[in-house]
């Protein structure tokens, strides 16, 4: 398995190169932002590329023209900035069309820390779960990340993927089936962590170090929306204790996500809940230490866990 770090833009935009090699009829929309390998698809492909400026609803408008006219479209910006934004842009011009558009948020969570509440997107999944037709991904290492982008290209529907801005190591191979859109890492029937994102990392690595429990899994979602519920229940019903990881307020990420669908199907289980206050974060620091501040970290959850 590949341990180096690598930036989750740098795959998705490698992953767009190779797209365009075999379709010319894709296009890359920018509200000004870049990566590395953006920069190489520019270079090669300098007219299936328009830099719009900072205009994300602007971006949103043009992308649902060029659809319209058969072109398929990936849209790149900020998550804030092109998701809350841009949010009724969105709602009339690509949700209500089914327009096949690929937004591309960058910086779930807490990933701009040190840029307070106006840069953090913990919200962005509850909002876009309103709208009709999106398919919603999280991807949690670069295996996933390649995965969603060619999944969303695939797709008939409109799609939103949210990437971390950080660099992560490979969890899993790149062939692995990603078909049911989340990751069971072992059977047990102890806990089970539920995850999503970059809090999969310090899931797996709680999952290491707990000294309590030993038959526990660390559960992976990568494709928020739609779920595949009967497939998760089945993995649900197994445990005795669930704890839900998120990197987002509870009812602006997986925390309720998870517990509408176990209520839904009357599954009833221990659930623990770390995830971030229903508040903005005024706080500012790394993102370890907001981690931290926040009992994110792998030492509170041990903590919280162990002392149950």
């Amino acid at each position: 398995m590949n341990k180096k770090k690598i930036d989750f833009r740098n795959i998705v935009f490698e992953e767009l190169i190779n797209i365009r090699k075999k379709n010319s009829n894709i296009f890359i929309l920018s509200a000004d932002l870049s990566a590395n390998t953006l920069d190489v698809f520019k270079e090669k492909y300098p007219k299936n590329f328009i830099n719009l400026g900072i205009t994300e609803q602007g971006m949103i408008s043009a992308a649902a023209g060029m659809a319209m006219g058969g072109i398929k479209i990936f849209a790149f910006s900020m998550t804030p900035f092109l998701i809350l934004r841009s949010f009724e842009h969105i709602k009339v011009d690509i949700s209500c069309t089914n327009m096949p558009i690929t937004l591309i948020g960058l910086g779930s969570g807490l990933s701009f820390d040190n840029a307070g509440p106006t840069a953090h997107s913990t919200t962005d999944i509850a909002l876009m779960k309103t709208l009709p037709n999106f398919t919603i991904f999280n991807p949690s290492d670069p295996a996933t990340a390649s995965y969603c982008i060619r999944q969303a290209n695939i797709l008939k529907n409109p799609s939103y993927i949210r990437l971390d801005k950080s660099q992560q190591v490979y969890l899993y191979k790149k062939n692995k089936n990603f078909s049911d859109g989340y990751i069971e890492t072992k059977d047990g029937n102890e806990i089970c962590i539920i995850s999503t994102g970059v809090m999969v990392h310090v899931a797996l690595n709680v999952q290491k170090k707990m000294k309590k429990y030993k038959k526990i899994t660390v559960v992976d979602i990568f494709l928020l929306h739609p779920i595949k519920e009967k497939k998760l229940l089945n993995i649900i019903k197994k445990y005795k204790k669930i704890l839900i990881l998120d990197e987002n307020t509870f009812n602006g990420g997986i925390s309720s996500i998870i517990s509408c669908l176990m209520i839904k199907h009357s599954v009833i289980r221990k659930t623990k809940f770390i995830c971030l206050p229903n508040e903005h974060c005024f706080s500012y620091g790394s993102r370890a230490w907001l981690h931290k501040n926040f009992k994110l970290d792998e030492e509170s959850i041990l903590k919280s866990l162990n002392n149950d």
